[in-house]
C-alpha cells in the first residue's frame, strides 16, 4: 500500500514537471510562430514600399524624359528654321539669325541637353530615342539600387510558408497538454497510457518543429 502511494506521488509529480515543460515548449513555439508571421508582415510592408517608391521613381523618370523631350523638339526646330535662315542671301534673315544664335539658342540648347544635342539619343531615322533616355535616367536614379521589392516578398512567403508547418507542432504540442492534464485525473493505470499518450504525442510535436525549423534554416542558406 505504501509503495503504491509513493508511486502514485512520484507519478504526480513527474506529471508536473511534464506539464511545466510541456507548457513552457508550447509557448515558446508559439512565440516562434507568432514572431515568423510579424517578420514576414514587416517584409511585406517593406516591400510593398520599395514597389511605391520603384513606380514614384519610374513616374518621375518618364515625366522629366517627355519634358526634355519637349525642349529637345523645340531646339531641333529653332535649328532647322536658323540654318534656313543662315543659308538666306537676304541681310535681315542673315541678322536676325546671328541675333538668334548669340542670344536665344544657348538657352534653348542648355534646356535640350542631353536629350536633344547627344547623337546616342538620335534614332536612325531622325527621332528622339525618349526610352533610352528613361533607361539612363533609371541608371541614374541612386535609390533604385538598394531597392529590391520582390526579394522581400519572396522572404515573406517564406516566412509565411515555415509559420504554417510551424503551427502543426504547436498545435500538436498544444494536444499533449491536454492529454497530460487529463492524466492528472484518472486512476493509476489509465493515468500511465494516458500520460503515455500525451509525451508520445509532445515528442512528436517538438520532433515535427525541430525539423521545419532545420529544413527552413538550409533553405534560407540555399543549401
Amino acid at each position: 500500500m505504501e509503495n503504491t502511494e509513493k508511486k502514485t506521488e512520484l507519478l504526480e509529480v513527474a506529471i508536473v514537471i511534464l506539464i511545466s515543460l510541456v507548457s513552457l515548449t508550447t509557448a515558446l513555439a508559439a512565440w516562434r510562430t507568432n514572431s515568423l508571421g510579424s517578420q514576414a508582415g514587416d517584409l511585406n510592408y517593406r516591400g510593398s514600399l520599395d514597389a511605391v517608391k520603384q513606380q514614384a521613381t519610374a513616374n518621375e523618370n518618364w515625366r522629366q524624359a517627355y519634358q526634355e523631350a519637349g525642349y529637345a523638339r523645340d531646339y531641333l526646330m529653332a535649328l532647322d528654321a536658323l540654318k534656313v535662315r543662315e543659308a538666306s542671301t537676304n541681310p535681315a534673315d542673315l541678322e536676325y539669325a546671328n541675333q538668334f544664335r548669340t542670344y536665344l539658342l544657348p538657352s534653348l540648347e542648355t534646356l535640350a541637353t542631353p536629350l536633344g544635342t547627344l547623337p546616342a539619343y538620335i534614332t536612325p531615322q531622325g527621332g528622339l530615342d525618349i526610352q533610352k533616355r528613361f533607361d539612363d535616367l533609371q541608371q541614374q536614379s541612386a535609390d533604385l539600387s538598394s531597392l529590391d521589392p520582390q526579394s522581400s516578398f519572396d522572404r515573406a512567403d517564406g516566412l509565411y510558408a515555415e509559420q504554417r508547418w510551424l503551427l502543426i507542432g504547436t498545435i500538436l504540442m498544444a494536444v499533449s497538454l491536454f492529454w497530460l492534464g487529463l492524466s492528472q485525473l484518472s486512476h493509476l493505470r489509465p493515468r500511465i497510457l494516458i500520460l503515455t499518450l500525451g509525451v508520445l504525442i509532445y515528442i512528436f510535436g517538438l520532433a515535427w518543429s525541430l525539423g521545419v525549423e532545420g529544413i527552413f534554416f538550409f533553405i534560407r542558406r540555399g543549401g
